[in-house]
C-alpha cells in the first residue's frame, strides 16, 4: 500500500546559520559540493517531487529545478517551512512529505522506507530528530495550521515546537540505532560541527556517498 503513496521530499534551508556566523548551511563544502546537494541527491532517489523551504532571494538556488517554497508565517521557527511544504505538497496531490534539514548530509539511502508507514520521525539512541519526520500530507497540514495560527503569548513554546505536531499526529519515533554505527542525522551549528561531519565523510565514504 505504501508503494502506491506519492511521496515528496522538502528540504529546510530556512535557518539563520547564527552559530555558523549566518553562512548559507545549504552551501558548505561537503567534499567538493554544497551541503544541499548531497541531499537532494538522496531525497531523488527515493521521492518523486522535491521542493526547497527557504527564505530570501530564490536565485541562489537556481542550480537545482525545484519549486523554492518561502515561509508564510514568521518567528514560529522550522515549522514555518514545515508548513510551507505541506501546503505544497498537497497542492500538488501529494500523500506523503519526507521534511530533512538542509545541515544533515548523512541521511540514509533507505530514510523513507525505514521511516515508513507515516507519520513518524527519526530517532538515534536516546537523540530525538524530530525534523527528519514522514508527514501524512493532509492530516498534517491541518493539524499544523491551527497549532501556528492559534500561537498565543503563553502557548508559543509548545505550538512552536516539532514534538508537538508529531504528538498530536501519534507519530511513531524510529530508532536507527541497530543500522548505523553512528548518528546519520548529525547536524552542522557550528563551524566545529562541519570539521567533524566532514571527517566522518571522508572515513565513511572516501568522498563517494549515496552512490553519487
Amino acid at each position: 500500500m505504501q508503494d502506491t503513496l506519492k511521496i515528496a521530499g522538502l528540504v529546510l534551508a530556512g535557518g539563520q546559520g547564527r552559530r555558523m556566523h549566518y553562512a548559507d548551511k545549504a552551501f558548505m563544502d561537503i567534499d567538493n559540493r554544497p551541503c544541499i546537494d548531497w541531499i537532494i541527491a538522496c531525497l531523488k532517489k527515493q521521492c518523486t517531487g522535491i521542493a526547497i523551504s527557504a527564505n530570501g532571494d530564490t536565485q541562489r538556488f537556481s542550480a537545482w529545478d525545484y519549486p523554492v517554497l518561502a515561509d508564510t508565517i514568521q518567528d514560529v521557527g522550522p515549522l514555518a517551512g514545515v508548513l510551507s511544504g505541506l501546503e505544497w505538497a498537497e497542492a500538488a496531490g501529494f500523500d506523503i512529505l519526507v521534511s530533512v534539514p538542509v545541515d544533515t548530509p548523512c541521511i540514509p539511502d533507505n530514510l523513507v522506507k525505514a521511516l515508513s508507514p507515516a507519520p513518524s520521525y527519526a530517532t538515534y539512541a536516546a537523540q530525538s530528530h524530530s525534523l527528519v519526520a514522514l508527514w501524512p500530507v493532509c492530516a498534517a497540514r491541518a493539524l499544523l495550521a491551527a497549532q501556528l495560527t492559534g500561537i498565543t503569548e503563553q502557548n508559543r513554546k509548545q505550538n512552536t515546537r516539532v514534538c508537538t505536531l508529531a504528538y498530536a499526529l501519534n507519530a511513531r519515533a524510529v530508532d536507527f540505532l541497530p543500522a548505523s554505527p553512528f548518528d546519520p542525522f548529525l547536524n552542522i551549528n557550528t563551524p566545529e560541527d562541519l570539521l567533524a561531519v566532514q571527517a566522518l565523510w571522508q572515513a565513511r565514504t572516501g568522498g563517494n556517498a549515496h552512490g553519487a
